[in-house]
């Protein structure tokens, strides 16, 4: 289910974002409103373009690779299954206290196995925020 997330203008500065094609930054803000209040979602990259740029020509696997060795999700799979973790997920974004929690496991190192190999989590934080309503995205 999508939900609302914020935006915020530090998003549109980002350095390390910009070197990703716009179409990879519009996924990257699909990717919130798609994941659960811990930033985790299913790694299905046909599914995620028809929910998030179904106008589009581009290849959302490799726009989500991108995004993961720019330091802004990790890619990982549990016992088969493939997710997605939105790195600072809860620095950045206030899930509603009614959501849900997420039924998909956490990308333990003990217990995944990366889709890619694993990205410094902290590698976008170049611009900081006092607060998570002043922060990033």
């Amino acid at each position: 289910m999508a939900r609302s997330r914020n935006l915020k203008p530090g998003f549109f500065t980002n350095e390390i974002l910009a070197e990703i094609d716009p179409l990879g930054r519009l996924l990257f803000q699909g990717l919130w409103c798609f994941a659960d209040r811990e930033g985790r979602l299913e790694d299905r990259p046909k599914r995620l373009k028809a929910e998030i740029l179904p106008y589009d020509a581009c290849d959302v696997d490799e726009l989500l690779n991108a995004l993961a060795n720019r330091g802004f999700i990790v890619r990982y799979s549990v016992g088969g299954q493939r997710f997605i973790q939105v790195l600072n997920f809860a620095k950045h974004q206030n899930p509603h206290v009614k959501e849900a929690p997420s039924s998909i496991p956490a990308p333990d190192e003990h217990h995944t196995s990366p889709v890619l190999d694993r990205c410094k989590p902290d590698a976008n934080t170049g611009i900081s925020g006092t607060s998570p309503a002043d922060s990033l995205y």
